[in-house]
Parts: C-alpha cells; structure tokens; sequence
C-alpha cells in the first residue's frame, strides 16, 4: 500500500501573560503547550511524512517576516521553527524552552503571520492539505476592517488552508472522537452562559463573522486535549491486488481485491544497530550457541540440520526431500460453488478481509460480476476458490461471499478457508447439567443485570446528556496507546529511571464507567442472594505432593504425615528442577508429570503420556508397582479436577473395562476404589458433569463380569486329558 501525500501544519500557540487563567487542573498556558507537543508527537508517530512549524504569540521580543516588512504592527510574534520534518528535538525544546511571557499579542495578527510564513515554507512545493492551529484564549482584542479579514479569507482559499481555533468558553453539539477532531462536523459554538470580558466578546462576534465561510472549526481546548492524546495507525491509500477469476475453461473476470479488514499493528520493530554510544567496540553482535541436556556445546555446522518444535519433540526435517512445485500464474480458480451453510466460522483463517470487485475500466467484468454476484445471492451459495498470490507461490483456499457494498455495488467478500489436515475438532463437555439448572428467580436477576448495563446510556458528559460508552470510533487498543505513550516519554525523557504510569483516559478503556456500576448495584445485591456461594474445600496441589511423598517413604496415613514430609518436599522440588525430563517415564510418572506441567507443557500432551505410562506398568511390567501407579493415578487426578476433568472421566471409563476384561479385579478393589480414583463428579469439580450418584455406581462391577470371572478362575481343566480329548 503506498503512503498518501503529505501535510503541512503551522501551530501557534499563545504564551502571553492572559494564559495564566484556569483551565482544568492546570493553567490555559500548560494545557495548549501539551496540545502542541501531542500535536508534534502524533505526527511523529502517526503521520512522518507531514510537516510541522510553529509560530509563538505573546513573547516579549519580536522576530517575523511580516513586521519586518511593514515595519511595526505585528510585534510580540516570533516564528519559533520553519516548517520541516517534526523530531524528538524540536519536541523537547517546545516542553523545556518555551516558557510564560508578561506580554500580549493579537491573536489575528498572529494568524496572518501564521499564514506567511505557511506560504513561504510551502512555495514551490506539493502538499495535499495545509492547516494553522491557533490556541489561544482570546483574551487580546483585535481592531480588524472589513477588507483585513476579507484579505485573510482570500490568501487562506487561494492556499487551500483551513485554521483551526482551540480555546476555552466552548461547547459542542455532537461528541468528539479522535476521527472527527478538526473536522467541519464537529466545529463547535461559544458558550453564552459563562462571565466574559468585552475583549472577548468582541473577540468571539469577529470569529463567528469570520467563521461563516468554509475552512474553519472551533473546538474546545479540554477536548482536543483529550483526542490529540490518542495515537492513530498510519494513513495508507488502498492499493489492489489485480488479477483473474477463471471459473472453467471460458469465463474469466479482470478483478481487483483490496484489503478490507485486517489486524491493527502497533510500533513494528527497531533495528538495532549500536548501543552505549557510537563507538565500533559499541556495535551489537550476535552469538548463536548449541545445548545438549541444557549443557553448552561445540557444534561443527555441517552437523546442524534443519528441525521444527511439535511440543516438546524435535521433528528433523530434510531439505533433500523438498519438491519443486509450481503452482501457475498468479490468480483466482474457482473450484465450486457450495451452499453458505456449509462454510462454518471455524474453517475461516488468514491475516484479513478482502474486497474483490470488477477492475476500473473493465465493463465487460463488471456486468459479468453482477450477473455472478445476483445469481449467489439468489441460489444462496458461496464459491471456493484456489488463490496464487504471485506466479509459482504456495496457493490458498478461499471462500466468495456474495454482496452489495454500500447496497449498490456488486462485489465478493473473500476469506481465507483452512485445509482439511488443519481442522481439529476439539470436544467439550456440557455446561449445564440437572443438578445446576437455574431457577426462575436466577433467570430473572440475570435479566435484570443484563438490562442495567446497557451501554448505549452509560457515560453523561458535564451537561448531564448520555451517551454511548466505548463507541466505535471512540474505543482503542490500550496496549498500543501504552506503547507509544512510553515511546514517547523515553524519546522525550532518554534518561529517565522508570516509564510513565497508565494516565486516566486509559484506563477508562478498561474500566467499567462509575454510571454503569451505582446502575448494576441493586442487581447485583439481588445475584448475591438468589446465587448462594458454598466455599468447597480442594486438595491443593501442595498437599498431593506431600501426601505422594508420605506414602514414597512408606509411613503410614499420608493425610497425617503431609505436614512431616513438607521439608522433605521442597528437597525433592530441587531435585526435581535440576532434572531433564523430556517426557513422564515409567520411573518417577508422578514427579515427571508435576515437573512437565510446572515448566508449561500443554496439559492434554502430558495427559496422554501418563495414561501410556500407566497401562506399562500395569500390563507390561513382570511385577505391578502398586504405590507408583497410585501415585500416578492422584497426581494425575488432581490436575484434571483443576485443569479438565472431561480426559480423565472419559479415560477411566476406558481404563475400567481394560482392568476388568484383564481380570484386575483386584487392583480396581484395592486402588482405584479404596483410594477413591474413579470419576471426578461436579461436586470435586465445577466443570465435570458426572453427577455424585453416577461416581458412585462406577465404582460398582457388573454382577455378569463377577460370576464369568468367578468361573474362569474356579474352573480346574486337565491338561493332558484335554489333549487326548482332541485327539480322539
């Protein structure tokens, strides 16, 4: 996408004595030098191919292009900084240097040097837009003709400027975003209510003359305080992707896809090229080092191949087995047409959204992309389609939506689909189970809760009107917003110790407004009643620990010795740290599961590997390591009552009939039942759905399974007699 033209703005602001008034929490003075410097920081950031200057009003010397020329009647103005490129310095000069003066200046003869030296920055060169900030109270009169103003409103159409005036004494109409800030829609009005001086009256009757034409807006000082602070993405124009819809062997449309929706960005990365100062023993260098068992070693590189992470299993890959594919020209194949149920939100991938429409000047396309678009729409089907970004790339499976943008204009909304290999179903248990079913008077109080946070009212403005809290226009990233106010502070600020704490505006992002939460009290008071809290006591991870560590050592009651074995414990917790444990084994399952989980590997990856290990040492083993598989099956169980107990439930239901058609009856009686292994039911956790009676009822074996294995193992067969038998 390429960048769009750039801006010329001229800021001037007002630092005469008349700006020592209050305005908020701090003086007019302060709040216009932190417009200014977050007018320059935003264009930093946002917008750095526009240009900035800055004119100062009210000093106590005089230095401009335009007194000189006439010789006396514009004095106190200084033009402060030429227009050019904005920079961190010229930032940090405007916050340090620029201080309070005792003198005044006009605020319209600051305009008309404003504008001068606008003209003389701008000749003979491009800019797409010009604008001049003028903040200032207003507290200076200003003697002006008719000719002076109607020669001020011919210089500014002839150079297609608009002026903007932020001050105090003003209302708005309509909320302000950062997306109409400075915009004709959003101009506001004096206010006639507040105590005013006859300068500024005057003052506000020659503005509203002026004002009649187009190019200027008004706006009040706390606002444009509050939106300049907010950090914008940076304006690109759409560029399209030009290509060819081939659907069979005939038909075939000219298109272009532009890109409709995608991810916002922050900051991208910074290059790096030196650091603690300019020096050549100063340049960052890079070091790549080998480890074996978390050991450093020497590695030759013709050793080193190529291998991906799958979890915690190095999968070495080969670049011999690579193929030379070719995927064809660049372009869209259609492959079919299917009906728009069968394309669910899950099968839908990729980095954006795109807009396919008919290229410009195509006509032929055009009408056969409204024909395709009319006839979708009507039949109510999607098309999938194989999409080469550029000649010879890896194709993607996209789905067309048909639509009518702005509902006159045919087009083709396009996602990316995954492919059949990349779809994993992933199975949940139900929420709702008979014993948590909700009463009436529960599905009333949420009802009631649900009403009382309604958004659209939430926020009142200091007139007392609502409006809608967390609007789209006016909702952003907070993590981007921190992240380039801390740019900012450390660019402005490079030796300070510490960055800038989280200001208010946003933590409004974030926060639940004051009129929503005093709304919500009463239901919220009318939950805690009907939505009785019962405090369930948990075996914590702690205490499973020790208790495996009790029965370990072999000393009686591990519910008694758990609070005897807790030194021993954390001897065991180091021990366990300066292990390298690639996966649960079958000598210490238990520690190796707590050490996996402990160290972030996914819970249903270690899951899988202690069932495993599990049925080894069951089935596999000469002789049955009781204690060890307990210890297994508790620490095992205990995770899964936190974590998830729908594996563990749908495993021991597994491991049940394997115990059982292997006639371990015995172990299922003396392990899983005496320690209490079975099932875990919702009263142990929130998310089972296995009632307490049907815990219980598993524990019991099926009389059929008793008497068979009762015959089986009574059953006294001769072998020898067996063997004449057959043999006739």
């Amino acid at each position: 996408m390429a960048r769009v033209a750039k801006t010329g703005c001229m800021i001037v602001i007002d630092v005469g004595r008349s700006t020592s008034q209050s305005c908020g929490d701090q003086s007019f003075f302060e709040t216009a030098k932190e417009c200014a410097m977050r007018i320059m920081q935003k264009t930093i950031c946002s917008f750095p191919q526009d240009e900035v200057g800055l004119v100062l009003m009210g000093t106590d010397e005089t230095s401009n292009q335009v007194n000189t020329e006439h010789g006396s009647g514009y004095e106190h103005i200084c033009e402060a900084s030429e227009l050019k490129l904005p920079n961190w310095h010229t930032s940090r000069v405007l916050e340090n240097k620029v201080l309070r003066s005792n003198s005044e200046a006009n605020w319209y003869d600051a305009l008309i040097v404003a504008v001068d030296f606008l003209r003389a920055g701008t000749a003979n060169r491009s800019f797409k837009h010009l604008h001049i900030f003028l903040i200032s109270p207003l507290a200076m009169p200003a003697e002006v003709s008719q000719s002076e103003i109607r020669y001020l409103l011919d210089n500014l159409e002839v150079m297609l400027c608009q002026v903007h005036i932020i001050s105090d004494q003003i209302e708005h109409s309509n909320p302000i975003t950062t997306s109409t800030i400075f915009t004709p829609s959003s101009t506001g009005t004096f206010v006639d209510e507040e105590v005013k001086s006859e300068d500024r009256i005057k003052n506000e009757n020659l503005l509203n003359e002026i004002m009649q034409k187009e190019g200027f807006t008004l706006t009040n000082i706390s606002m444009a305080h509050r939106c300049l602070g907010f950090y914008v993405p940076k304006p690109v124009r759409p560029t399209p992707w030009n290509s060819t819809l081939t659907i069979g062997t005939k038909l075939k449309f000219a298109i272009s896809a532009y890109l409709l929706i995608s991810e916002q960005k922050g900051l991208g990365p910074f290059k790096v090229t030196s650091a603690g100062g300019s020096t050549a023993n100063s340049v960052v260098k890079m070091r790549t080092q080998h480890f074996q068992n978390e050991k450093p070693i020497d590695l030759e590189m013709e050793d080193v191949i190529v291998g991906y992470m799958y979890g915690s299993t190095v999968v070495p890959y080969d670049n011999t087995i690579d193929m030379d594919y070719k995927s064809g020209e660049a372009g869209l194949t259609c492959l079919g047409f299917t009906a728009s149920s069968n394309i669910l939100d899950e099968y839908l991938s990729g980095k954006g959204t795109y807009l396919v429409m008919a290229k410009k000047g195509c006509a032929g396309s055009e009408e056969k992309l409204t024909a395709l678009v009319k006839a979708m729409m009507a039949l109510n089907v999607v098309m999938m389609a194989a999409k080469i970004y550029r000649k010879d790339t890896k194709p993607r499976l996209q789905t067309l939506f048909p639509i009518m943008h702005e509902q006159r204009y045919p087009c083709l909304v396009m996602l990316e689909l995954v492919f059949q290999d990349e779809i994993n179903l992933v199975r949940f248990p139900s929420f709702l189970s008979s014993k948590h079913q909700p009463s009436p008077e529960q599905y009333a109080a949420i009802d009631k809760l649900i009403d009382s946070m309604n958004l659209m009212d939430a926020v009142e403005d200091e007139h007392g009107v609502s409006h809608e809290a967390f609007g789209f226009n006016e909702t952003h990233n907070p993590n981007h917003q921190f992240l380039y106010r801390s740019v900012v502070h450390r660019a402005m600020h490079p030796n300070a110790a510490s960055l800038p704490v989280v200001d208010s505006d946003i933590s409004e992002l974030v926060s639940v407004p004051k009129k929503l939460v005093h709304r919500a009290e009463a239901a919220m008071d009318e939950i805690k009643q009907v939505f009785p809290l019962e405090e369930q006591k948990r075996i914590t991870r702690a205490e499973w620990l020790h208790r495996m560590a009790a029965m370990h050592q072999g000393g009686g009651d591990a519910a008694t010795s758990s609070a005897a074995s807790a030194p021993g414990r954390d001897a065991i917790d180091e021990e366990s740290e300066r292990r390298v444990v690639l996966a649960v084994g079958s000598t210490t399952p238990a520690e190796d599961f707590d050490l996996l989980l402990r160290r972030g590997e996914k819970f249903v990856t270690v899951a899988n590997q202690m069932q495993t290990v599990i049925f080894e040492l069951l089935f596999t083993s000469m002789h049955t390591p009781v204690e060890k598989v307990i210890m297994a099956l508790m620490m095992y169980r205990g995770e899964a009552q936190k974590l998830g107990p729908f594996r563990y439930n749908e495993w021991m239901t597994e491991f049940k009939q394997v115990l059982l058609g292997r006639s371990k009856h015995e172990f299922w009686e003396q392990v899983i039942v005496r320690e209490k292994l079975g099932l875990i039911e919702v009263s142990e956790s929130d998310m089972s759905t296995v009632s307490v009676d049907d815990a219980i009822e598993f524990y019991r074996i099926p009389v059929t399974t008793q008497s068979t294995t009762e015959t089986i193992v009574k059953d006294d067969v001769d072998l020898d007699t067996l063997f004449e038998e057959l043999n006739g």
